[in-house]
């Protein structure tokens, strides 16, 4: 266990997430008051300060303005860094958020350099693999954006199923509420397991789950501005197990095929047909997961007729044939 004091950055963008911002530095809060009761620590081994990027004052997803000093100025040396995940609102204005940070990926460059761990969840696993420090290592980060991740970083081994990854003191995590059981993770490095126990305990916080859940991945990825796109994505989940043609759906909301496209390219940089193909292989990844149903039985539920085309797609998505995937990942 380390006695000098840990020093932390947290690093807020504009539209971070309110949860995940203040989340991650409760459980130093916690973790210090268990370290001064337990072991009679007299001063707090977690030790914070907040800074902002981009722009001096900002406004968290619940409307808390922030003003702080920008962290590409800070010429201190951190531990720890940390970035919670921020507001998606569509992919045109997520591309310009990342394109537009520069001077903080130097920084959280020269930081690493120094030795500071640096870990971001929810969408700031694009900052992290924006500054270039994972390239041909391995990541986790949101499910619902994964297509636009692996566009962006062809490089990096994404883990999808994994909560928490780390790799030469870089760490992702995937949703936004995993800011727990990311503090967590962080706090061992540092403290004894018992102490990781009890702020887990004190929190509520399961220490067991360490994996991403199908059946959070079949809900409704709706972290975005566009209603049309919001109404595609309800009629769609509610006709999963159905064939059905774009053409249909367009007609469905009364737009044309071109209209539909864009506003699905706009808002989640993917295609109509392509998203209709995603949420199709998460479903039958859920069901070869959790159910009995034969692989036939899970193709007619998900809308597909050919067991060609779905394997291939299928195989081309996860990468390996879905019998295997059963296999693998089979819930006892």
């Amino acid at each position: 266990m380390t006695t000098s004091v840990v020093n932390c950055a947290v690093v807020a963008l504009d539209g971070c997430y309110g949860s995940s911002l203040h989340g991650l530095v409760d459980v130093f809060v916690v973790a210090n008051a268990h370290l001064k009761k337990e072991l009679g620590h007299k001063h707090k081994l977690f030790q914070w300060q907040f800074f902002t990027s981009g722009q001096q004052t900002i406004e968290t997803s619940n409307g808390l303005p922030m003003t702080h000093t920008l962290a590409e100025k800070s010429e201190q040396h951190f531990d720890v860094i940390y970035i919670p995940g921020f507001w998606y609102q569509n992919a045109i204005h997520f591309n310009q958020k990342l394109n537009s940070l520069s001077p903080l990926y130097q920084w959280l460059i020269k930081q690493h350099a120094q030795g500071a761990i640096i870990c971001a969840n929810c969408t700031a696993t694009f900052l992290l693999a924006q500054t270039g420090l994972l390239n041909n290592k391995a990541s986790t980060t949101v499910w619902w954006i994964e297509h636009l991740f692996k566009q962006r970083y062809p490089s990096i081994d994404l883990k999808m199923r994994e909560l928490i990854v780390e790799q030469n003191n870089l760490i992702s995590a995937s949703a936004a509420t995993s800011h727990f059981q990311l503090g967590l993770h962080l706090i061992t490095k540092f403290v004894p397991k018992t102490i990781m126990q009890q702020v887990a305990k004190t929190m509520l916080i399961d220490t067991r789950k360490t994996n991403m859940s199908m059946e959070l991945m079949l809900n409704l990825v709706t972290e975005h501005d566009d209603p049309m796109v919001q109404q595609a994505q309800n009629w769609i989940n509610k006709n999963l197990s159905n064939p059905f043609s774009i053409t249909t759906l367009a007609s469905e909301l009364a737009v044309s095929e071109r209209t539909l496209t864009r506003h699905f390219k706009d808002a989640l940089a993917i295609s109509p047909i392509k998203f209709v193909q995603l949420q199709r292989i998460n479903t039958a990844k859920y069901l070869l997961e959790t159910s009995d149903l034969s692989l036939d039985e899970i193709i007619d539920n998900i809308g597909y007729k050919d067991k060609s085309t779905f394997s291939t797609l299928f195989n081309a998505q996860t990468g390996i044939p879905p019998m295997s995937y059963r296999r693998q990942f089979r819930q006892q």
